[in-house]
């Protein structure tokens, strides 16, 4: 039981590491269309967590009713990861396009308007997932909680591991690999964490 705990934390270090990374190389990608860089911050920043919130919500009543949470779990890795994979070519199509929607004078409200909308429907998908595994992790703890565990630990997992993940981004992955390699291996990681959590997690309900 012990092991298993420890083995639902590092999932969670290592979905957080992927999510904030995603966040630094979405910024810095988004940042060519939205026209400014602060621009790019504010409206990631707002898509990504209205995306975990929205995630959260949505989904937390059937996960918590659910016998199977560690497959809820993985799918929602895996949709990240497929999405991430996904705006490899997306985000290249919405920069050509962002333009021609802002307008080339546009008014304050307009421009900050169609980029946060517009940012929030290009990413909802990876974050809405994003928001629901945390409901699906914890779900899956509520039978170590005698043992010590606590939901406060995989928050704190996943927080450590979104520090990590945005270092890691911002200052060696992307500028040694680019932005294609990081989305890449970050992907990887979630593909590895929806692998991990159905081999290495026993005794659910199948």
């Amino acid at each position: 039981t012990s092991s298993r705990g420890h083995w639902l934390y590092a999932l969670m270090l290592a979905s957080g590491f992927a999510g904030l990374g995603y966040e630094m190389v979405w910024t810095r990608m988004l940042a060519v269309a939205l026209g400014h860089e602060i621009v790019a911050v504010l409206a990631v920043v707002a898509a990504f967590f209205t995306g975990l919130g929205l995630g959260a919500l949505a989904l937390n009543d059937r996960i918590r009713r659910s016998a199977r949470p560690a497959r809820w779990y993985a799918a929602l890795e895996v949709i990240i990861g497929l999405w991430a994979l996904l705006l490899i070519w997306l985000i290249p199509a919405f920069n050509n396009w962002m333009p021609g929607w802002i307008g080339e004078q546009p008014s304050s409200l307009r421009h900050w308007g169609v980029a946060f909308v517009g940012t929030l429907v290009l990413l909802l998908p990876a974050t809405a997932a994003m928001g629901a595994t945390l409901p699906a992790m914890e779900r899956l703890l509520t039978a170590l909680r005698r043992d010590g565990w606590n939901v406060g630990g995989l928050y704190a997992a996943n927080t450590f591991g979104a520090v990590a993940g945005t270092m890691a981004a911002t200052y060696l992955i992307a500028p040694t690999l680019g932005f294609t390699m990081t989305l890449l291996l970050l992907s990887s990681v979630n593909f590895a964490c929806a692998a991990a959590i159905l081999t290495g997690i026993r005794g659910e309900t199948p």
